[in-house]
């Protein structure tokens, strides 16, 4: 398992700052030119304006961008090797200044949404199964199949026009108290819980069709006792891949719902960078989001082994 675990550590490193160095190169590729866009949003707050060529010459001057690509990347590299990711064209502030506080306000969201979904999902997924064909289950998986087929913006202005429109009970916009976590926690964690609550009826399905299951039930062993001690445990070990992508991604930043919702999170931060063409705090996200990815899908290969001993890393 240690060794699986370095092994993994290491392959991350190398993904981390592969994604790094594609980001910034593709960067470059985009359209217009960095120093132009930079001095129209950052230093005069006009997309009108027309800079004129010793104003672009002294701004590449200024943040380096006269020098090759390879020159820049590298550059960049060295510094954030020694914790330093730069600092922000548009506010000037260190990149971790921007990027850390924001990282902060998406895990909040993340946890708390994925939360709810396991609450949801998982006992209205392992019911379904048990009660097989009945009313639950096929109100369930009817509710289920709303939310999957939704897109979460949708879901997100309805919730706005319900509880902050008509109703007045909820703030639409915002990053605060509780009451500011509701609506996009319901936002993010309806579609994951549809998600889950399916994969976790079929998967208990299946389970329950095997031999030991039978075996338990003819010696005689309590329906609950089964469900819990011997079905659950081997039923999530599909579920655990696909709440760890989720949560991977929840992670990552949600630009559509952290956009709406006005929530400061470091997927709306990314964004608004891009429009801004704010290349150090671009990497910076681009590099923590790596970490992140990287991280929560190597904890849940190692959740596997918890959930069944039976599996091996080799």
């Amino acid at each position: 398992m240690l060794r699986y675990i370095v092994k993994r550590l290491a392959i991350a490193v190398f993904v981390i700052f592969g994604t790094s160095a594609l980001t910034f190169f593709l960067l470059s590729l985009t359209p217009g030119d960095t120093a132009v866009i930079i001095i129209k949003r950052a230093f005069v707050g006009d997309i009108e304006y027309n800079p004129s060529i010793v104003e672009v010459k002294a701004t590449k001057d200024l943040l380096g961008l006269g020098n090759p690509l390879y020159i820049q990347y590298l550059q960049w590299l060295i510094n954030a090797l020694h914790g330093d990711f730069g600092r922000s064209y548009v506010t000037g502030r260190p990149v971790l200044d921007e990027i850390l506080p924001r990282l902060n306000a998406t895990i909040e969201l993340a946890i708390v949404a994925a939360a709810f979904s396991l609450l949801v999902a998982i006992p209205l997924g392992v019911v379904s199964a048990v009660r097989q064909n009945s009313g639950i289950d096929y109100l369930s998986m009817a509710i289920a199949t709303f939310f999957v087929a939704m897109p979460n913006f949708w879901v997100a202005l309805i919730l706005i026009l319900i509880f902050s429109l008509y109703l007045d009970l909820l703030p639409a916009t915002g990053y605060g108290g509780i009451e500011h976590l509701i609506l996009p926690v319901i936002t993010l964690g309806a579609g994951m819980a549809a998600i889950t609550m399916r994969l976790t009826r079929s998967s208990v399905l299946e389970v329950l069709r095997l031999d030991y299951v039978r075996t338990a039930r003819a010696k005689g062993l309590d329906e609950r006792r089964i469900i819990l001690r011997h079905v659950l445990k081997n039923a999530m070990i599909p579920v655990i891949t696909v709440v760890g992508l989720q949560l991977a991604h929840l992670l990552a930043g949600t630009v559509i719902v952290e956009t709406i919702f006005a929530w400061p999170g470091i997927g709306k931060l990314l964004i608004d960078s891009v429009n801004a063409r704010d290349i150090p705090v671009i990497q910076g996200c681009v590099f923590f989001i790596a970490i992140i990815v990287s991280l929560v899908t190597l904890i849940t290969d190692v959740i596997y082994r918890f959930l069944d001993p039976r599996i091996k890393y080799e």
